[in-house]
């Protein structure tokens, strides 16, 4: 890719406010396009949406028009994120999908009947001058917290040797569409993993109009989900408040995210959500899903 191309990508990207969580995401130089060659960037993102935080290691999928699928690799794996660019011969609409894309796996170790993430060692600190103890005496009379909450977390080197531990595998799902010309058919849901079935034409997204999908899980509707949505802006905007009411799927899994602006919007997800009540087993595996859409006047 062109020196100058990347610099366009990296200078034209949108910020947004503080982020609830980290999302992957897939952003394109343009979502209607007319040139021979489409290019995009992927990355995990963190407090400012579309600012890529750090990579993520993935190849990617090209679902065209017809149905049939491009498998396609990065151009080029920086540091922060991944440039990638392809040429959409036919016309029509084109999803860019995550491939194979891992995260952070989660380690549990099971605790006095309690499932609690395991914390990572950290390195040692420069040893400082310790603080004078309290006395004894004055310490004692120091009450535990009465609404004290029981821990969720422990650091590595305090799980107990027998202590039955469990690995989380985290995938990561990023998505977007883009039209060349004339809209096509988006694709069917495979009906595996965690998937938003779009209800809505990703290119027939306006102001005062909304978007609406199913979330699916191995093809079956997933209820009570969570879904964050956030507005790309310039830096030199004005308004401060990016981040859009969340959404919860109802009993079908279907959202209705509802855009009061133009703009560029990434819509996340996680699931399953984290469970409050730790004396249950987490999951095998849990998904981190960030969808890219343009919203026109």
């Amino acid at each position: 890719m062109n020196h100058w191309l990347k610099i366009a990508l990296l200078s034209s990207l949108p910020v947004l406010s503080h982020a609830h969580t980290v999302s992957p995401f897939i952003l394109p130089d343009a979502f209607d396009i007319s040139s021979s060659n489409v290019s995009f960037q992927s990355a995990l993102t963190v407090e400012k949406f579309f600012v890529p935080s750090n990579n993520f290691k993935t190849s990617y999928v090209i679902t065209q028009p017809g149905g049939q699928q491009l498998a396609l690799d990065a151009a080029a794996s920086l540091k922060r994120f991944n440039v990638a660019e392809f040429s959409p011969a036919d016309e029509g609409t084109y999803r860019i999908q995550t491939k194979d894309a891992v995260g952070n796996s989660g380690k549990y170790a099971l605790i006095d009947g309690r499932w609690l993430r395991v914390r990572p060692m950290r390195a040692p600190m420069a040893q400082q001058a310790k603080a004078p103890e309290a006395p004894k005496a004055e310490a004692a009379k120091t009450p535990a917290p009465a609404n004290a909450q029981p821990p969720r977390m422990i650091a590595a080197d305090q799980v107990p040797a027998n202590a039955p531990v469990f690995e989380v595998k985290n995938t990561l799902i990023a998505e977007t569409y883009i039209t060349k010309g004339k809209p096509s058919a988006i694709p069917a849901p495979s009906n595996k993993g965690f998937e938003l079935k779009l209800l809505t034409h990703p290119s027939e997204l306006y102001a005062g109009e909304a978007l609406k999908a199913q979330i699916l899980f191995n093809g079956k509707a997933v209820p009570n989900v969570e879904v964050d949505v956030f507005k790309g802006a310039g830096s030199l905007d004005a308004e401060k408040t990016k981040e859009l009411p969340a959404v919860k799927s109802n009993a079908k899994g279907e959202i209705e995210v509802k855009f009061e602006k133009a703009g560029i919007y990434l819509i996340t997800a996680a699931y399953p959500e984290a469970n409050p009540d730790n004396t249950k087993k987490p999951q095998a595996e849990s998904f981190t899903y960030g969808l890219t859409v343009e919203v026109a006047e």
